[in-house]
């Protein structure tokens, strides 16, 4: 969400697909107004959601007609996800040759570690970044309290996003 946020900030159009009912769980973690959280608040502003039931043929159809407009689809599924709901790189791409299409992994969509959680805690641990923000005295490891790998993740998207549609509009 952090990605596109940036991306929205400087004008792109970012239509966010949520599921029915109580649409991205994102809505109500942490401190909220009127029923909405503060972090959903920020990185999704100004954005358009789209609510979009991908298990249904129809809601899959009108994400497809989005995707022929655009230069961009981002995606952040579990591996195996965006395929069964046919919505993987080369489906998309012969929809629309010219779309950037940016798959985000925490541990990329094969290995041994491609289908484990990833949430940002872990990403520290597992990163070394815990460690060397480690507590002097006691020499334990210390976690950034501020979802330092999903932000630090989500300005390298949004650049590689950038120099992508540079490259693109430069005929590269």
């Amino acid at each position: 969400a952090f990605a596109t946020m940036i991306l929205r900030d400087q004008l792109a159009d970012v239509p966010k697909d949520e599921p029915p009912g109580l649409g991205d769980v994102m809505r109500w973690l942490g401190t909220s107004k009127a029923g909405i959280s503060s972090l959903f608040a920020l990185t999704n502003r100004s954005k358009r959601s789209v609510v979009l039931n991908l298990r249904e043929a129809r809601a899959r159809e009108l994400l497809l007609e989005l995707v022929a407009k655009a230069d961009v689809f981002v995606q952040n599924f579990r591996p195996g996800v965006v395929e069964r709901l046919g919505f993987d790189e080369p489906t998309l791409r012969a929809l629309r040759p010219s779309l950037i299409y940016v798959s985000i992994s925490a541990f990329g969509a094969t290995g041994p570690y491609a289908h484990k959680p990833a949430y940002d805690h872990i990403l520290q641990g597992i990163s070394g970044f815990a460690g060397v923000q480690g507590n002097p005295q006691t020499g334990r490891p210390e976690h950034v309290k501020n979802a330092i790998c999903d932000k630090l993740t989500a300005l390298v998207v949004a650049q590689g996003i950038t120099a992508a549609l540079l490259a693109r509009e430069r005929g590269m």
